[in-house]
């Protein structure tokens, strides 16, 4: 790792599952953040369209400026002027079973790269109808199916088909994103012309949007598969949602969950069914398996920019955020029991239970501790630096409740759980 990469302060999101008779409070998720951007690192563009990590674990960057591999702390980077790369502007990425890395652009076209040899696909050199590809999705089978500002595209490494408007019961041309099912049947979502399903051939099984069958976007970003099978999609405006079977959708958005914004940008999940959602303006929102949210934005960490573009996962549970502007961003959650952190013996605190506007004291001095106050639903309700020895500070106006209370500093981590009345 290059040595001038910063990792950033760690802050701690709470998960509460008090379990009776176990003296198990919960779970603290410790996360880091690191950012890679194009001062300290070899990253070709701050922009990151798009990530993919391929079959080998290694993670592939798509930005304004080019494609960046990244592989065991080594950066290589691909553009116009020193590889085979047609068009600096990557928008898409993919892998087949033999590692080959398929790359879509804005100007150039698809293009594969085995490693070794770029194998470019046109609308000079093939029937691929606009070089403007946004997604590419392939296949159990091998073959790929791309998303064109000017329609959908299959290629079986021989033929191409190419479905519009004027050819289909397609109602838009502008194909955003395909998702390949466990039976092979496709999930394509457009951009505002709703969602196309297909089945494991090549066979138009539905198109369903807003007026037709209440679907809650007639745009759809990302789609996903979850580990049964379901498809998610992530709207422009309509939040996060889910066809549980014959197009009874479950959506979850703003007004009904923890969401805090409808507008998503990009979508990763994993195999344990946690979903990651990129939003413009409010950061990474993480829904959880166990049905608890998470967030990181500019205000509560140290994302560098709350303009997310592109989300990838890892299977060393690495989370990779891809930025408008500041570059790329590593996220590494871990999972630790309260018991762990040995609440409540190294520190004290006292009076507990404590009342809001009231001094809480400490049974010793802490020098420059960050003190942090975070409530049973994750939110943080308090925090403060202090640069000098204290052994007390004010609690602020808060309600009655359970609370955590943390005291950070460079040689100690304390979690305490407080009760205000």
């Amino acid at each position: 790792m290059n040595n001038n990469m910063s990792k950033t302060a760690v802050y701690l999101l709470i998960i509460f599952s008090t379990l009776s008779g176990s003296g198990v409070y919960g779970q603290i998720i410790v996360p880091t953040l690191e950012t890679f951007n194009m001062a300290n690192s070899p990253m070709p563009d701050n922009t990151v369209r798009c990530l993919l990590v391929d079959n080998s674990g290694d993670l592939w960057i798509g930005t304004d400026n080019g494609l960046a591999h990244l592989s065991n702390n080594t950066w290589e980077v691909f553009n116009e002027a020193n590889s085979g790369l047609d068009d600096n502007y990557v928008r898409a990425l993919a892998v087949d079973a033999n590692n080959a890395i398929w790359i879509g652009t804005t100007l150039g076209g698809v293009q594969k790269f085995d490693g070794i040899t770029w194998t470019d696909f046109n609308t000079d050199n093939s029937d691929i109808p606009d070089n403007f590809i946004r997604t590419i999705s392939i296949d159990n089978f091998g073959n790929k199916w791309i998303g064109t500002v000017e329609g959908l595209v299959y290629f079986d490494d021989t033929n191409w088909t190419t479905w519009t408007m004027a050819n289909s019961p397609i109602l838009t041309n502008n194909i955003s994103s395909i998702a390949i099912g466990h039976q092979n049947e496709k999930y394509i979502g457009t951009i505002n012309g709703g969602l196309i399903y297909m089945d494991n051939s090549t066979n138009f099984t539905g198109i369903y949007y807003i007026l037709n069958s209440g679907v809650p976007d007639n745009s759809a970003l990302t789609v996903k598969i979850d580990q049964v099978g379901k498809p998610w999609f992530a709207g422009s405006a309509g939040g996060l949602w889910t066809d549980q079977g014959s197009q009874t959708w479950m959506a979850f958005n703003w007004t009904n969950s923890p969401m805090l914004t409808n507008s998503l940008t990009a979508m990763a999940n994993d195999d344990e069914d946690n979903f990651y959602l990129g939003t413009q303006i409010h950061g990474l929102m993480i829904k959880r398996a166990n049905q608890s949210w998470g967030f990181y934005n500019t205000d509560n960490s140290d994302i560098p920019e709350d303009h997310v573009l592109s989300i990838a996962k890892d299977a060393e549970d690495n989370v990779w955020i891809g930025t408008f502007s500041k570059g790329l961003v590593k996220l590494r959650e871990e999972y630790l029991s309260i018991d762990e952190l040995s609440i409540g013996q190294a520190l004290k605190v006292f009076p507990n239970p404590v009342k809001s506007n009231e001094a809480v004291h400490f049974n010793g001095g802490i020098r420059n501790p960050q003190i942090t106050i975070t409530s049973t639903d994750s939110k943080t309700v308090y925090k403060e630096r202090f640069s000098t020895i204290i052994n007390s500070f004010t609690l602020p106006e808060l309600k009655s409740g359970t609370y955590l209370l943390t005291v950070e500093t460079e040689s100690r981590l304390e979690v305490i759980r407080i009760m205000v009345l």
